[in-house]
């Protein structure tokens, strides 16, 4: 059975090794909209509530654990090989600061989405819609300001193989179970050469289950999701 390694000859992804960080960012600009949206249409029941809330659930997982894996181990490896470097090493405080913004904007959002789902109305589903569009524009601008400005440092700071290095273990953090859904989650809507390219990062089993079984899975619940 062919997998998706990539071979030599393929074309490079045009963002290099950041591309796999871009589609998580975009997979979290492109689900808050989703979100927005849905609580927004007419008929929202106790039952809808609840699907959306276990999906706001997990996007808030991985939301903070994306956050964690940059605090707890990027952030300290790239932090040595900036001695000096006063303004780079304000960008990645910068970065922790705007985490830390973050985290009231979801509290309520979960709070909003426990109440919903114990009496579901337009005006609450309204009011919920309202909490995630401004948690999307502060994650907005928290992702473009990281994707502008810090991006560069960690460039300049990290080998190919340190960053090669730090993206093996974060994937084993991750795990089989939680690459069955991570991976087809970033996936969804992803330029085919990038979707390659990053596929081609985790073992040969991860990707024969990523397109066999994952991928699959994943496109019969999201039809249900924002249908």
């Amino acid at each position: 059975m062919e997998d998706e390694q990539q071979s030599p000859n393929e074309a490079k992804p045009p963002r290099g090794r950041f591309t796999i960080v871009y589609l998580i960012h975009e997979a979290f600009r492109r689900d808050l909209a989703r979100l927005s949206s849905a609580l927004r249409a007419t008929g929202v029941d106790q039952h809808r509530a609840r699907q959306l809330r276990s999906h706001w659930a997990f996007l808030e997982d991985q939301l903070h654990h994306h956050h964690e894996v940059e605090d707890a181990s990027l952030w300290p490896l790239v932090r040595p090989k900036l001695s000096g470097r006063h303004e780079d090493l304000d960008v990645l405080a910068e970065m922790e600061a705007q985490h830390v913004v973050l985290l009231p904007h979801c509290e309520a959002i979960g709070q909003g989405f426990a109440a919903l789902a114990q009496q579901p109305s337009e005006q609450a589903g309204s009011q919920l819609a309202g909490a995630i569009d401004e948690m999307g524009t502060e994650l907005g601008s928290h992702l473009a300001d990281e994707e502008q400005r810090c991006f560069p440092v960690i460039d300049q700071a990290l080998s190919a193989e340190e960053f090669e290095s730090f993206g093996k273990a974060t994937a084993k953090a991750i795990g089989m179970r939680g690459s069955a859904r991570f991976f087809p989650w970033i996936f969804d809507g992803a330029d085919p050469v990038e979707r390659t390219a990053v596929l081609s990062m985790p073992p040969a089993p991860v990707r024969v289950l990523c397109r066999t079984m994952w991928e699959p899975r994943y496109a019969r619940t999201v039809a249900t999701l924002w249908s």
